[in-house]
């Protein structure tokens, strides 16, 4: 009988935090590491089946598998970690969702085995190679390392739901893949790298956007079959364009989703944000990002306003945050821009 560890689901929606870890590495049944063949072996030499570890990468409090050091964002769907795993003498390792891990340090050696297959498989991981597998499929592994790593985990309602609109099916099956090198994959990560240090302003749309990419990148790289998408012809066109923009405009102060944008206009997701950025030029988390700083800038102008009002009216989380955003995008604080643009002396000309 599987021996089984595993993590509580969180509520949906929490945003940027680090995560607790209980640090008690599962153990066989002997408390010694598993042999290296498909099955353990009782003291009266009966079979065992590998323990197993379930990592749900939802929830910010992580038990039965330690994990240290470790940075999360979750936005509907989609949990991003990045953390520090202890070495692991040999435990079957899973989650409740389809992710994608992708080594963030030193090369080190690895083995694993997958469900279908009795032969140990032996790679030497380097940064940037990804292990990618569906939700509930436990992967017999072992390192003798602390490797860090960053893991992109989507839900497997959001992945389904994309399925249905892009490819016309759902439940499709993605294949286990262990040591990839996939330039977009890296991309992706370094994306996600620099949102968990920075924290962005619209890290929900952020987070959808990068997610609904991801999960259509490894239907049609990976999936168990050749799955194509119509291009995109042209852009929004002028009646939507007007009603996104309409949307977004009177919900600055709301976390927006990109299938709230993509529902408004009355498109998919994905071909929604594709028709954006070739509309606008630029994504639909950066417009967000872009008329938030503009709407800020005009209350700025009004000096019975606070800045921390100012904040949590165009959609930012705190005093901090807006200014962090704020500085990024135009190079000065608000209250910087605030004494430049009133305290400046007016001047006319002949």
């Amino acid at each position: 009988m599987h021996r089984i560890y595993t993590v509580g689901s969180a509520p949906d929606g929490f945003g940027y935090g680090d995560c607790t870890s209980y640090p008690s590495l599962p153990q066989t049944a002997d408390d010694n590491p598993p042999s290296p063949t498909n099955r353990l072996v009782g003291p009266s030499g009966e079979q065992k089946s590998d323990p197993i570890a379930l990592i749900d990468f939802s929830t910010p409090v992580v038990a039965g598998f330690p994990l240290y050091h470790c940075r999360r964002v979750r936005h509907g769907g989609v949990s991003v970690s990045r953390c520090t795993l202890p070495p692991n003498p040999g435990i079957a390792l899973g989650t409740p969702q389809f992710t994608v891990a992708i080594h963030d340090d030193r090369p080190f050696d690895m083995e694993w085995r997958l469900p279908e297959s009795r032969r140990i498989e032996r790679q030497r991981i380097v940064a940037g190679q990804a292990h990618i597998n569906g939700p509930n499929r436990p992967i017999f592994q072992r390192w003798s390392v602390s490797p860090a790593i960053l893991v992109i985990a989507l839900e497997p309602d959001f992945v389904r739901q994309i399925e249905t609109e892009l490819f016309d099916r759902s439940g499709g099956y993605l294949p286990t893949r262990m040591g990839v090198s996939d330039p977009f994959l890296e991309a992706i990560g370094n994306a996600w790298r620099q949102e968990l240090v920075e924290a962005g302003a619209g890290g929900r749309l952020f987070a959808e956007s990068l997610g609904t990419l991801l999960a259509v990148h490894l239907f049609r790289t990976y999936g168990d079959s050749v799955v194509r998408l119509d291009p995109i012809k042209g852009g929004l066109g002028t009646p939507r364009l007007r009603r996104v923009a309409d949307y977004i405009e009177a919900h600055l102060d709301h976390d927006v989703s990109l299938r709230d944008l993509a529902a408004v206009a009355g498109m998919n997701a994905h071909y929604f944000g594709e028709a954006f950025k070739a509309t606008m030029g630029v994504s639909p988390h950066r417009y967000l990002i872009k008329r938030r700083i503009l709407r800020s800038k005009e209350l700025l102008l009004n000096r019975g306003r606070t800045i921390a009002s100012i904040a949590f009216e165009v959609g930012f989380s705190s005093h901090s945050h807006f200014t962090f955003n704020f500085r990024k995008a135009t190079g000065v604080t608000p209250t910087r821009f605030r004494r430049d643009a009133l305290d400046a002396p007016w001047t006319t000309q002949d």
